[in-house]
């Protein structure tokens, strides 16, 4: 049996238990391995005997079990089984490992990988929020610009027209020049009219979406790395 089918059995065994106590017993069994190095791999599962007795002894230890199984400074010792499943004393004094160091160190591991996600990923995102406000804004300045266009042809044309109408009375060819100049400007204005329409109708929704899905994104990627 290796190392990893030993961890594997034990952590199969294990499946009755609370996962928190689960993975602490996992960790001191790999702490052990690693401990002991590659090279006494098989004597340390000859130590500990099966993965079968270890899980019924974390179970005793966890039901309170007292008079048959007690964990000790040496390690833990189960009178039913008679043997003692220790760490050598040089590895354990090395490791200091106890199953709430374990978990303290979790903790940690855990508080140190959010602080870096957020320092890290903050910046990060209000670059990415701010470029993707920046291309709404400009595109909001460009349709805003279009529809001013074409609001200001529209009402000059019809200013120029009706003045050029008027001037007829007095200055006929003026008044005619005036008039054309005021139909062209009315007619530019219709186009840009059509082109603010087609804007609004072909191009911004899809702008919308696609800013309002990386918005989503980014807050969806940063809720699960905290």
């Amino acid at each position: 049996m290796s190392k990893k089918e030993f961890l594997d059995q034990l952590a199969y065994l294990l499946q009755d238990i609370a996962p928190e106590e689960r993975d602490d017993a996992i960790g001191y069994y790999v702490d052990y391995f690693e401990e002991a190095g590659p090279d006494r791999e098989q004597q340390v599962i000859e130590e500990l005997g099966s993965p079968e007795k270890i899980a019924a002894m974390i179970r005793d230890s966890l039901n309170g079990t007292t008079g048959e199984d007690e964990y000790t400074e040496n390690g833990y010792h189960n009178r039913r089984y008679d043997e003692n499943t220790k760490m050598p004393e040089k590895a354990k004094k090395e490791s200091g490992f106890h199953f709430k160091g374990n978990r303290d160190r979790n903790l940690i591991l855990i508080v140190l990988i959010v602080v870096g996600t957020v320092v890290l990923g903050l910046p990060l995102i209000g670059v990415i929020g701010g470029t993707a406000v920046g291309i709404v804004g400009i595109f909001f300045g460009f349709i805003s610009g279009v529809a001013g266009i074409s609001v200001g042809l529209l009402a000059g044309g019809i200013g120029v027209f009706a003045a050029g109408i008027v001037k007829m009375f007095t200055q006929l060819p003026t008044g005619f020049m005036m008039c054309g100049g005021g139909l062209i400007m009315m007619a530019v204005g219709l186009l840009f009219c059509v082109l603010f329409g087609w804007i609004l109708v072909t191009v911004f929704p899809p702008l919308i979406r696609g800013v309002v899905n990386l918005i989503r994104r980014l807050f969806h990627k940063g809720g699960e790395e905290a």
